[in-house]
Formats: structure tokens, sequence, C-alpha cells
């Protein structure tokens, strides 16, 4: 094989072949291939070409802590650009494409291990286990393992997250959000907290039970944009998405989601809901296509006094007045008044319980319970 090209796998099974060649990457189908490697590159005999790499060999490139500790490991036996960072992290990157070797062997934990563990620094440990086959995008420090849950047996697949000092709690800021996501009966993956507080635990939902994996494909990837342009889109181009690509069965539901998720983003002031952070699910094409649940939801006004959202709605990224968000939900998503006013109502209902749970949270830190009392305060109760 040479240098600057690698064999692209889909579920194992040899697919195409990515290559850089001058300033371009370019993909090639093979002659037998079966499966897409994206909704947005069907399978033809003509190249797909892009001039950097293509969004969906993108989307799960190392970002933040983890491509640093990668970049620290292996910048003195190979170029650290984005084919360098394929050939080091392709065969263990999330999800159902990877590069070069298509198998790997994982280092088991159990889960109990993870969220009990009373080892200092735990994460860090974990990272230098870990990063070498964890091609985990994102700035957040996380990396991606497997670990035996004692209650199945089963070896499962989760995403281990940690914080730093820029951002203190961010685990308890994360949980106590996805448990108002959940409360607002909005899909969401199983999701954890190590017991001291350090370890936001989630696990994949990309993984089917006979250890394949269904396709997922981020908002920045069906837009067609790279990561860096993850801030650049809107929440009507969402709805329009939407429309295009999940089939009849499945789409006024997913519009449905859509607006609950704009809202609890609202209310949870949530200013870091961008492209990367919505996602379609598929097991073969756009035929059984849906939203992916909802994942990565904080109280970012917790760090950023005066964040904003991550999309724009009409031309302005702020925090709406309902009126907008009545619009949107009637003119883009085609939702009913009644329909809207039932999300807007569970989604003030969802809140109003997570407080409670945060008010019956066991906690002797008083670091810890002053956070909690902050988020509280970030939160909205209404419009």
């Amino acid at each position: 094989m040479k240098d600057n090209s690698l064999r692209v796998f889909v579920n194992a099974k040899e697919t195409g072949k990515l290559t850089r060649e001058d300033t371009q990457y370019i993909f090639n189908y093979d002659e037998k291939a079966e499966d897409v490697v994206s909704l947005t590159m069907p399978i033809r005999s003509q190249s797909w070409t892009h001039k950097e790499l293509h969004p969906i060999f993108q989307m799960n490139m190392p970002e933040g802590a983890l491509k640093e500790a990668i970049k620290n490991i292996f910048s003195k036996i190979e170029k650290m650009d984005d084919m360098g960072f394929l050939k080091i992290v392709g065969p263990h990157v999330l999800g159902r494409v990877k590069f070069g070797n298509s198998h790997k062997n994982d280092e088991a934990l159990s889960l109990e291990e993870i969220l009990n563990s009373p080892t200092e620094n735990l994460f860090e440990e974990l990272m230098e286990r870990f990063a070498i086959r964890s091609g985990v995008s994102g700035v957040q420090p996380k990396l991606l393992l497997s670990a035996q849950n004692k209650t199945t047996m089963k070896f499962e697949h989760y995403i281990v997250k940690s914080w730093t000092d820029e951002y203190p709690q961010l685990a308890l800021n994360e949980y106590f959000c996805m448990r108002a996501i959940k409360n607002a009966k909005l899909e969401t993956p199983e999701f954890y907290m190590s017991q001291d507080k350090l370890l936001f635990v989630m696990k994949r939902f990309d993984v089917k039970d006979d250890g394949t994996y269904l396709g997922f494909e981020d908002m920045c990837v069906l837009t067609a944009r790279n990561t860096e342009e993850k801030y650049d889109g809107s929440y009507e181009e969402l709805a329009r998405l939407i429309k295009d690509i999940i089939p009849p069965q499945n789409r006024r539901e997913a519009l449905h989601t859509l607006v609950k998720a704009m809202i609890m983003n609202h209310f949870l002031r949530n200013g870091d809901g961008h492209l990367k952070n919505y996602g379609v699910l598929y097991d073969h094409d756009y035929e059984d296509a849906n939203l992916a649940p909802i994942y990565d939801v904080i109280t970012t006004t917790m760090y950023i006094k005066k964040d904003i959202p991550a999309l724009y709605l009409g031309a302005n990224k702020l925090w709406w007045k309902e009126k907008s968000y009545k619009n949107f939900a009637k003119s883009s998503c085609g939702l009913s008044l009644k329909e809207y006013d039932e999300i807007v109502s569970a989604c003030v209902s969802a809140i109003a319980i997570t407080k409670q749970e945060i008010d019956h949270f066991k906690c002797e830190s008083k670091e810890v319970s002053d956070f909690l009392e902050d988020l509280k305060m970030c939160w909205l109760d209404t419009f």
C-alpha cells in the first residue's frame, strides 16, 4: 500500500480506497462494494474528490486533548496530518467506517470498574491505555472503550468523558442536562456518572447486538461542511434536511424531536448545539433513516455567562422570543399550534422534574452543591 492511500471498510467489508494526490483527496468505491460510506456519497464508478478530507471521513477525526495525546505519541514516526491520523486511529475510529486494518482487539474493562474506581486521575490512566485506539471527535476530553456490563454480561461500547479546570464539574453538568432531556421524553443513549462525579459515561447508540454498526452521520457531513464549519448552519436548514433525508414514516416524529430539542436547549441554556451534535442514524440507506438520539447537552452559560445559541434561526443567533420558536415549528416543521403547546408543556415539566432530582441529589461537597444550585439558576422554567 502506498503511503498516501488507505483501504476503507464498512462494517469490516472492504469498500474502497482513499488516496491523497497533490491537493486533493480521492475516494473510489471497489467494483463489488455493497454499502455506501455516506448518504452523501452513493456508490458509483466515478471518483469522489474533495479539496479537503471528505466530511464523512473527517467526522470522527480526533480533536482537542485526544488529538494532542495521539500526536505526542506518534509524531516521531508519522507525519500527523489528516492521512497520518487516519493511519494511526483508522482501525479504531467510532462507527461503521474504518480505515486500514478493519479489525482491532479491545482491552476490556467492566462498567463497574469505570463508574466506581477509587483511582485518582482515572481519566488520565484510561487516556494512556486507550488513546491510541480511540478516534473520538470533539474538543472535550473523551475516549472510546469496551466494557463488560455485569447485568447483561455483554461487552458493550462506551464513550468516557472527563473535564478540565477550565470547565469545572462538566460531568455533573452534562449528567443533569441529559436527565432533563430524558425527562422531556426525548430519546437519549444510556448514560451514567461515575461515583466520584469526575466522569460522564455514555453508551454508544450506533452498535447493533451482533457487533456491527448502524450508519451515523452528523449534520456537518449531511450539509457538506467541514468540522470547522459546525457553527455555520441554521435550524431552518436542519428542518429542510430532515424533510429531504428522513423517510415519510419517520419524518414527522423527527421534526417534532427537532423542535423539542431546540426548546430544551433554550431552557437549559445550551449554546453548543452545533451541527455535529445532531445526526441521522440508519441501517442501510435513506429508507430506514431517523434522527439519532439526543446527546452532548450541557449548560454552557455556566462557563460563558453571555453565551448564545450555536446555530442560526432566521438571520440571528440569540435566545429568541417564544414567537420565533412557534413560527419555526409551524412554517419550517409543519407542526400545529396544539403540537407546539404540548412540546412546550413537556419541556417545562422536564425542567421542574430535573430540578427536583438535583434537590434530592446526595452530595457532601459544598463545591458540588454550590455548582448545582448555580446550574438550576441558569435554567429557565418557561418562556
